[in-house]
């Protein structure tokens, strides 16, 4: 028999992972509203499409992605798409342009280069997430916003 100091932190941790297990605890990564995260997503990608210049194309899904939450509980992400033309100074100065954008937003960045295309990969700290593709004829930008409860 566990000794009786013990025995409220065993039902404690009996209650913790009870709630943990019902799905009580589960909470959304930002604690906005769904149409204030999806709004802040497309704002998002408004901004990196006027920061790259050019005239560009939505071809936004609005289907929403599904995605797992802690949990395995199922949420979903909206996407987007956005097609514009060449850059008019360059690839690398178009990705170094589009780094320092999403530097100054406050997101996470990683350059690669994927043959001939170099690619800016930006995440929020919320887990919304946005590629920006460029090459000699065009450049895109693609997102996920974060994972939000379905």
């Amino acid at each position: 028999m566990p000794p009786a100091r013990a025995l409220p932190r065993t039902v404690a941790s009996l209650v913790a992972a009870a709630l943990l297990l019902s799905g009580c605890a589960l909470s959304p990564t930002t604690d906005v509203t769904d149409q204030h995260a999806r709004d802040r997503f497309i704002t998002l990608v408004d901004a990196a499409q006027h920061a790259a210049g050019g005239t560009w194309q939505v071809k936004d899904d609005p289907s929403p992605r599904e995605c797992t939450i802690p949990l395995w509980v199922t949420g979903a992400r909206i996407p987007a798409l956005r097609t514009g033309p060449a850059p008019g100074d360059g690839i690398e100065e178009a990705a170094g342009r589009m780094q320092r954008h999403f530097t100054d937003s406050g997101m996470r960045t990683t350059v690669s280069e994927i043959g001939d295309v170099v690619e800016v990969r930006a995440e929020t700290p919320a887990g919304e997430l946005l590629l920006f593709r460029v090459s000699e004829t065009a450049m895109t930008i693609t997102g996920e916003s974060e994972c939000r409860p379905a």
